[in-house]
Formats: C-alpha cells, sequence, structure tokens
C-alpha cells in the first residue's frame, strides 16, 4: 500500500520533515522528563511515600520489601532509553528526509513498525488480565494511537519507496 500526498495536501518529503519533527519533540521532552526523575530526588520521595510504615498498602508489600529504588531506577533507566532510541531513529528520519537518503529511513520504518505490535500485545494481555470492561475502556485511545501510528509508517514508507523507484539524485544506493 502507498500513498502520495501527506494530509493536507503536503508533499511525502514534508509530510517525513513534520513526523520526524513531532518524534524529536516528543521524545527530547521524554528524555529531558527521565533523565530529571533520575536526577532528583523524586525516586527517593516515592519510595519514602509508599513505603512508610504509616502508608503502606498490601499491595506495596512485597515491592517495598524488595530494592524499591533500585526497582525505580531501573523503570524509569528503561524509559529513558526509549527516549533515546526514538531521539536517535527521529534524528535519523529527518536527516534521511532531507538528504533524500532511503537507508536513513528504513530504522524509523522498523521501530515504528514493532512499536506498533508491542502495542498490539500489551492490549491483548492487558484485556487478558483485566477483563473486557478494562479492554473497552483503553480501546478507543489505543485505535486511534495506532491509527495515526499506522498512517505516518505508510507515509515514511512510501515516502522510502518513492525514493528508491526515482533512483535518487544524490547517489545513495538503494
Amino acid at each position: 500500500m502507498k500513498v502520495s500526498m501527506f494530509c493536507c495536501g503536503c508533499s511525502l518529503h514534508t509530510g517525513c520533515l513534520i513526523i520526524g519533527a513531532l518524534q524529536l519533540i516528543g521524545s527530547c521532552i521524554i528524555t529531558l522528563t527521565f533523565t530529571g526523575i533520575l536526577c532528583s530526588s523524586f525516586i527517593q520521595d516515592e519510595v519514602d511515600e509508599y513505603c512508610s510504615e504509616e502508608n503502606i498498602k498490601p499491595e506495596y508489600e512485597e515491592f517495598c520489601n524488595d530494592d524499591p529504588i533500585l526497582a525505580l531506577k531501573i523503570f524509569y533507566g528503561y524509559y529513558l532509553a526509549i527516549g533515546l532510541v526514538y531521539l536517535i531513529i527521529g534524528s535519523l528520519l529527518v536527516h534521511g528526509a532531507r538528504s533524500k537518503n532511503p537507508r536513513l529511513l528504513l530504522p524509523w520504518i522498523v521501530i515504528s513498525g514493532l512499536s506498533m505490535v508491542f502495542k498490539i500485545i500489551i492490549i491483548i494481555l492487558y484485556a487478558a488480565t483485566n477483563g473486557p470492561q478494562a479492554f473497552l475502556g483503553c480501546f478507543i485511545s489505543i485505535l486511534l494511537i495506532l491509527c495515526i501510528s499506522g498512517y505516518f509508517l505508510l507515509v515514511v514508507h512510501s515516502y522510502r519507496k518513492e525514493l528508491r523507484e526515482n533512483g535518487n539524485q544524490q547517489g545513495y544506493k538503494n
């Protein structure tokens, strides 16, 4: 499947630049947020709040008895790493679109496709563990996210295909 234009009549080239810019903005926000969390006293404050003798709930006991600070650092570090990966592939997307190099668009296509598959798996697991009511509650928002992500993936893939078919004036091998 291939599209010939981005929304509002923009070219695929412009669409890739817009998608890359949106990704760079989002990944910068994610990266800065989780860097701030890891460098601040936020984790210690969270552990103090949820694991204090007077506030501890039964569902937090096992978490608080292990090493909660390490667990939270790993959790927030994971999201920091995701933000950095998206920052890199967003940069590759913008640079690939600007330089008309189809090879630089491929990492964004692969990571975005895998991300969509993981979102679908998470929806299925969430529904299986929390019941159909919980599934219906998040279904519309997830469906909207998947439609937008799928359209963006289709735009970038179409632009890459267009570059490969046109023989790319920059001399890059397809």
